[in-house]
């Protein structure tokens, strides 16, 4: 009675644990895959990196399991009563023949559809709301959204609006939102692209379900079980048995996601005049007609908007030379000043220079005044000298 007693708690510690084991791996793989939006869909990813998307798991390698020392008790359980081998060696194999799966191929076949598109608008702001209208009707939503609505800083280049969208509609309305759209604006280029994932669904839920019948195996084993060591290794393989099923069911409803609602980037832009989607052949003289038509028609289009852009450019215009006649007047009056003050050094220069002449001059005169007094007296001494 003890030893039932013992076995039945060790049993009940073994479910716990791996209860709890699997919800936190639950809850793991769970923050690990795709985030959803309000209305339910699963938000998409470029087609190319599907793969980066719930992978197969760490445990998905059956040389994992190899070199595990399976007990004895375990094994004869499993091969006599279940006819299960633990030796699991092929895991990647999907259990159905050849026929099997083109059949299921053929029945439910799984494609990734993508249509890209370049639109010319002349009414950008009226395309915008009938696009929204358009995708809400279909019961689809936008995944990206980029909007730009031209420069008020530059009026000659990048003026027009643009906007990018990333858009999601169900695949079964793909074909009629293409043609709904198509009629809103002018469609310069269009690419549909599809991808045909049947193969790796189908793979993918034939691995799911090996999974859960060996799960269901190894619980019935559980039931079963005596020694603590089988208990323990069929509690660790439950776990990752259970890991590699959420990582299916994450797959598969990234697969799912990307096939129900298809992928439509669209790419608008406002133009003033729409590309002509059909080429006329025309004669010469229509050609000669149309293009001196049109060369006279720029010409005269270049005067407007160089007239426009003088006038819309005119106040500024009017600064730059009010502000150039303000520098040019201080400019002026500094070089008359500067003119002032060297004419005023001159003159001072020169009444000096007059000055000093005219003392030199009178120092002369009067040297001259009393060379000739002494010359007269001399001669006058002479005089009375000989009268004597």
């Amino acid at each position: 009675m003890k030893n039932l007693t013992n076995k039945k708690l060790i049993k009940i510690s073994a479910f716990s644990l791996s209860a709890l084991t699997a919800f936190s791996l639950c809850a793991c793989s769970s923050g690990m895959s795709a985030n959803y939006d309000k209305s339910g869909a699963m938000a998409a990813a470029a087609p190319q990196s599907i793969n980066n998307y719930a992978g197969d798991g760490y445990y998905d390698d059956p040389s994992y399991y190899d070199d595990y020392d399976y007990s004895p008790e375990y094994e004869a359980i499993a091969d006599e009563e279940y006819g299960y081998n633990t030796n699991v060696s092929d895991l990647g194999d999907s259990g159905l023949t050849s026929t099997q799966i083109e059949a299921s191929v053929a029945a439910n076949r799984k494609l990734i559809k993508t249509v890209n598109m370049s639109i010319e608008t002349i009414a950008f702001n009226e395309f915008i709301n009938n696009l929204s209208n358009e995708v809400a009707k279909c019961g689809g939503y936008i995944e990206y959204e980029y909007t730009y609505n031209g420069s008020a800083y530059n009026q000659d280049k990048f003026t027009n609006k643009s906007a990018t969208y990333t858009i999601r509609i169900p695949d079964s309305k793909l074909d009629s939102f293409v043609g709904a759209v198509s009629g809103l604006a002018s469609v310069t280029d269009k690419t549909t692209t599809t991808e045909d994932i049947t193969l790796n669904y189908v793979d993918t839920e034939s691995k799911k379900e090996m999974y859960e019948a060996e799960q269901e195996s190894l619980m019935a084993l559980l039931e079963k079980a005596d020694s603590i060591e089988d208990i323990t290794y069929l509690t660790q393989r439950l776990t990752e048995i259970r890991y590699n099923i959420e990582s299916m069911e994450s797959k598969l409803r990234v697969y799912d996601d990307l096939t129900d609602y298809a992928t439509v980037n669209i790419n608008v832009t406002e133009v003033k005049v729409l590309t002509p989607t059909v080429v006329e052949e025309k004669t010469l003289s229509q050609e000669m007609k149309e293009g001196f038509e049109q060369s006279v028609g720029d010409v005269i289009n270049g005067v407007k908007h160089s007239f426009a852009r003088f006038v819309i450019r005119l106040p500024y215009l009017i600064r730059t030379l009010v502000i150039l006649a303000i520098i040019g007047g201080i400019i002026f009056g500094i070089v008359r000043i500067i003119i002032a003050v060297i004419k005023k050094q001159n003159k001072k220069h020169r009444e000096a220079y007059e000055a000093k002449k005219k003392e030199i001059e009178d120092e002369k005169k009067k040297a001259e005044e009393k060379k000739a007094e002494e010359n007269i007296t001399a001669e006058a001494k002479k005089a009375e000298e000989k009268r004597d």
